[in-house]
């Protein structure tokens, strides 16, 4: 195999794209708080520990879910194509852990117990926990939470309103996203047992769910416009103007899942919701700067 190919199976192995995602959010959490200003080398390690999570926690999911995605065809995961060997997956998520371990010792009090806390609760859904109803969905969405939090405790310790409801669509988006991909996954899912939202109550079920929380995140997304959460926001019509990009990207996503719960327009709209995430992210850091 090529060097440029085994690269890029790498990059898709600990999902490059949404490990540098989660790690900015870091930045974008510290921005929205207040908290940071200029080079602060906190935020630095801070960043790290959640990148080194994600990759981590995204090579150890290939490993452990390498016989479900066999199920599932996932030729996309290069664990399943042949590309990478099982071990590389174990090796990658075992290193990058052990440096979070490292790391976490350079943050203050309450944010080492934040990310050493959500690792164990990262390895542990690797090993087992997502295999139990609904436990997998919901510690995704956690891991939205911890990066979010983590981005606000790491200078001061203090969590500021707007990071609560940050965390909190976060959190939402975070739940939708991962139902979502279980109806895309459910041939699989079914048989070997696992049991999903989508498995036990089927796709147009699980469809409906989540639309209901991509309605509710169409609602929390222009609300400190009109509440005042934030003095930064409140009544800022560039804010306004630029929400209302995501929030229409996830009116057409909804639309789109409860017309076609298919396993390709899943994964298609898995692709358009990442990228309304970072619009909105965008929107906000916006909103807080100028």
């Amino acid at each position: 195999m090529r060097n440029k190919e085994l690269f890029q199976s790498f990059c898709r192995l600990i999902r490059l794209d949404y490990s540098l995602f989660s790690g900015l959010g870091v930045f974008l959490s510290g921005l929205l708080a207040g908290d940071l200003f200029g080079f602060q080398p906190e935020y630095l390690v801070a960043f790290l520990i959640v990148f080194l999570s994600a990759v981590g926690s995204f090579a150890l999911n290939d490993y452990c879910d390498f016989e479900v995605d066999k199920r599932n065809d996932r030729s996309d995961r290069p664990l399943v194509s042949g590309l990478l060997s099982k071990e590389l997956a174990l090796i990658t998520g075992s290193v990058s852990f052990f440096w979070v371990i490292l790391l976490s010792f350079f943050l203050n009090l309450l944010a080492m117990v934040l990310v050493l806390a959500s690792l164990a609760l990262f390895f542990l859904y690797s090993l087992g926990l997502k295999k139990i109803f609904l436990v997998k969905n919901v510690l995704v969405a956690y891991a939205y939470v911890a990066t979010i939090f983590l981005g606000a405790l790491v200078s001061d310790g203090v969590l500021e309103p707007l990071i609560v409801y940050f965390a909190l669509m976060g959190f939402i988006v975070g739940l939708a996203v991962e139902i979502m991909l279980d109806i895309g996954d459910i041939k699989g899912d079914k048989e070997l047992g696992i049991d999903t939202l989508a498995a036990r109550f089927g796709l147009k079920r699980a469809a409906r769910f989540c639309v209901a929380l991509y309605a509710v995140i169409m609602i929390l997304d222009p609300l400190p416009f009109f509440e005042l959460i934030d003095p930064r926001l409140y009544v800022d019509y560039v804010f306004l103007f630029l929400i209302f990009i995501p929030v229409f990207s996830y009116f057409f996503t909804s639309r789109s899942l409860i017309k076609d719960q298919s396993k390709n327009t899943v994964f298609q709209l898995k692709k358009r919701v990442f990228v309304t995430m970072q619009v909105g992210c965008i929107a906000y850091l916006i909103g807080v700067l100028i």
